[in-house]
């Protein structure tokens, strides 16, 4: 695969070595690092992932194909990316966001990060089908929806 097209294969499996490395330390009560903490935080909330754990070279090879649902890798990394905003409050709006769906509309955190991905995911999936970077402006507006 071109690098304009997606990652490589080798780049694929290095990000996927940092989660399978982040679960496996966390999992055996290993020293960890801050974003090693955050992944293994994300890969515990979604306990239908964790078999995927179980086998390293498929976990770092397997394609995972559209009419499966969600690619579970990219869930997480979503997730991830998603944690960051909010933890460094940028976009201020997807904080925003956070805080009103749990804080006002009584929303599980879970539940709340979901929606907020829903549109992280989409804002993604377009800019990447025009060959742009992800519109960040369109991006907050629709936090701003989420939060309103």
């Amino acid at each position: 695969m071109s690098e304009e097209n997606g990652p490589s294969r080798e780049q694929l499996r290095a990000h996927r070595q940092i989660f399978w490395d982040a679960w496996h330390k966390a999992q055996a009560g290993l020293p960890i690092n801050a974003l090693e903490v955050r992944i293994a935080r994300v890969i515990e909330m979604h306990p239908e992932y964790h078999h995927l754990f179980d086998d390293m070279e498929d976990f770092l090879d397997r394609d995972f194909q559209v009419d499966d649902g969600m690619n579970p890798y990219l869930h997480l990394s979503l997730h991830l990316a998603l944690e960051e905003q909010l933890a460094t409050k940028h976009p201020p709006e997807a904080a925003n966001a956070m805080d009103q769906m749990v804080a006002v509309k009584k929303m599980d955190r879970h539940d709340a990060l979901h929606k907020l991905l829903e549109v992280l995911a989409e804002t993604v999936y377009y800019a990447q089908r025009a060959g742009q970077e992800p519109d960040v402006e369109a991006y907050a507006r629709r936090m701003k929806e989420l939060a309103a």
